[in-house]
């Protein structure tokens, strides 16, 4: 066997995707130095561009037999771009987390009884974040990217090592189930007649 340090990227990406973890390494041994250094020049804490390095690594390592990894340069463009996307995750994660919830009830009445709409919408979210943990490892991660992360589907494909029609698919696919769950259905219904109810008050 060739010496890991003569091949290219992309040969020691497929001997990995074989088998060979020592592949893998020498990979990492390439890029890590460089790709902290990036993050770094983002976050301005060494710490934190350590461990979103890390991360990206640690995705790459598991998902490798997914990804469609077809040159040196195409390896090295989606761990750069891996990187980048979890920066900008990172920065903006709080603020998403409460828009994702509350836009569940953008639909709601300003005269809503506010109490009543916190219970209803709390359980709806709860639903709907259940029914998203049961689905398949693939689409709940495209999901979550489109919906949490605010990411375009060229985004995600971009950063998935997929084509923009995979995602549409697996995104479509997920809404499907969200729509035809019951427990939603449900629960969506007593939110719109408790509001239908409030309002025939008046």
């Amino acid at each position: 066997m060739a010496d890991l340090n003569s091949l290219s990227d992309l040969q020691l990406f497929d001997l990995f995707k074989s088998g060979n973890v020592n592949a893998f390494g020498k990979i990492y041994d390439r890029h890590r130095t460089p790709l902290v250094v990036f993050v770094n020049s983002m976050v301005k804490d060494q710490d934190i561009a350590q461990d979103i390095v890390q991360e990206v690594f640690t995705v790459v390592f598991q998902r490798a037999q997914s990804l469609e990894i077809n040159s040196s340069e195409h390896l090295a463009n989606y761990l750069y771009r891996a990187v980048r996307f979890k920066v900008f995750n990172a920065i903006k994660h709080e603020q998403t987390k409460t828009n994702y919830l509350e836009s569940i009830a953008n639909f709601a009445s300003e005269s809503y009884n506010q109490a009543d709409q916190d219970v209803h919408l709390k359980e709806l979210a709860e639903i709907i974040e259940a029914t998203v943990q049961s689905m398949q490892p693939r689409m709940r991660e495209i999901f979550n990217l489109s919906r949490k992360q605010h990411l375009s589907h060229k985004e995600i494909a971009e950063l998935l090592s997929l084509t923009e029609n995979t995602v549409s698919t697996q995104i479509q696919r997920a809404l499907f189930v969200l729509r035809n769950n019951k427990e939603i259905q449900n629960s969506l219904l007593l939110i719109a007649l408790h509001l239908l109810q409030y309002k025939c008050i008046f």
